[in-house]
């Protein structure tokens, strides 16, 4: 096995993208030699492999694979995943994604202070600014660490390490071939993804194991998001600041933490209560956004923006996340905690005052894009019905 973890540069048919990507991996700083994988699947263009041919890297080994047929985006992954038998260990980038320059020394560290705990899925480069379930900005509260935990699996930019990975291969093989469906407790969402979506498994895996992956507050990567195989269109909402300098990581073990989020973004009832302690037990399912199915509420008691009868209740901070009303028992009846069964669904009213209120500022776009996201998720999901009756005819 070599010492790794190697870095995989992932190309398909963007030659440009490509090499735009291994440019700014060559310019990166390492702590130590890096052995570069560039996996090419089969496009029918030469532009990428000779991109790959031609690229120098003085990092450390080179190795270029080409997939002599065509394995679409979910097992081209699944294939790159499996070279952390190889290396020990993988940083993988998408070639719609660009690095920051101390990206190595973050996954090096990172991958050394959470080695021994199972529970970590993976490691996240790339932070989230927005729910992409929901398209709701995120901010996780800030307990003094450098990184958050987070049940949704990174794909623009992640680390694996070999027990990471074999872990959810072990898993993906018993459960592949089984249905998506809220009752796993996951967002509806995930029923709208394409079925190369090698992301909406790892997700569902990290739900049903009870498995997070680790993120850090400050970018180490951005996506770019220019048209592909996911992507028609070049969008910008997924572009993050990346973090330029270099730093002291201060990492927080995932039972210290206090930002810690469930699938669905919504912060953990335990870490609420640590951080309030007038909330008591955390015999209570957190639903600030009011947007969970029905099966991933399973607590006797519920915190959330539905409307309802209340044991007590929290007010609304404009400019700030759901979250901070909470933390900082801020009076008011906006948010309310008592009997599950006592709350309806969220009306539009409610839902429109809260987007309005964590958006504060924003222009009436964002505000729309939010608004509609729902829609666009059951027209999704109809769509990729019609495409499963069509393949089955």
């Amino acid at each position: 096995m070599s010492e790794g973890p190697a870095i995989v540069a992932v190309g398909y048919n963007r030659p440009d993208a490509l090499a735009r990507l291994l440019d700014a991996l060559r310019r990166a700083a390492y702590r130590r030699a890096a052995p570069l994988v560039i996996s090419l699947d089969c496009s029918g263009e030469a532009g990428p492999g000779a991109i790959a041919e031609a690229f120098d890297w003085p990092h450390g080994p080179k190795r270029i694979i080409r997939h002599p047929e065509r394995l679409g985006l979910r097992e081209h992954i699944l294939r790159c995943g499996d070279l952390t038998r190889d290396y020990g260990g993988i940083v993988l980038f998408e070639d719609d994604i660009i690095p920051a320059p101390h990206f190595h020394d973050y996954v090096l560290r990172a991958m050394r202070f959470f080695e021994g705990d199972d529970r970590i899925g993976g490691i996240a480069l790339y932070s989230y600014r927005l729910n992409e379930f929901d398209n709701r900005d995120f901010e996780p509260l800030d307990d003094g660490s450098d990184v958050f935990f987070l049940q949704v699996a990174a794909s623009w930019g992640q680390a694996w390490s070999l027990r990471q990975w074999s872990g959810f291969r072990e898993w993906y093989a018993r459960h592949k071939d089984e249905p998506f469906s809220v009752e796993d407790g996951t967002p509806r969402q995930l029923e709208a993804w394409r079925a190369n979506s090698w992301k909406r498994f790892y997700i569902r895996y990290l739900v049903k194991t009870g498995r997070y992956f680790v993120y850090p507050r400050a970018s180490l990567s951005t996506n770019m998001a220019v048209p592909g195989t996911n992507t028609r269109r070049a969008v910008s909402i997924y572009q993050v600041p990346l973090d330029l300098a270099p730093r002291e990581w201060h990492m927080l073990s995932l039972d210290r933490s206090r930002a810690r989020y469930d699938v669905f973004a919504e912060p953990e009832a335990e870490c609420l209560c640590a951080l309030n302690p007038t909330l008591g037990e955390a015999d209570f399912d957190v639903d600030l956004f009011g947007s969970k199915p029905g099966p991933a509420l399973r607590r006797p008691r519920l915190l959330t923006s539905r409307a309802g009868k209340a044991d007590r209740g929290f007010g609304l901070l404009d400019g700030a996340p759901p979250a901070a009303a909470i933390v900082q028992n801020l009076g008011g009846d906006f948010f309310r905690i008592g009997a599950r069964e006592r709350f309806g669904s969220l009306s539009l009213r409610r839902r429109l005052k809260l987007i309005r209120a964590t958006q504060s500022g924003r222009s009436l776009d964002a505000l729309g894009f939010q608004m509609l996201k729902p829609v666009q998720t059951e027209l999704m999901i109809a769509r990729q019905t019609r495409r499963g009756a069509s393949r089955s005819a």
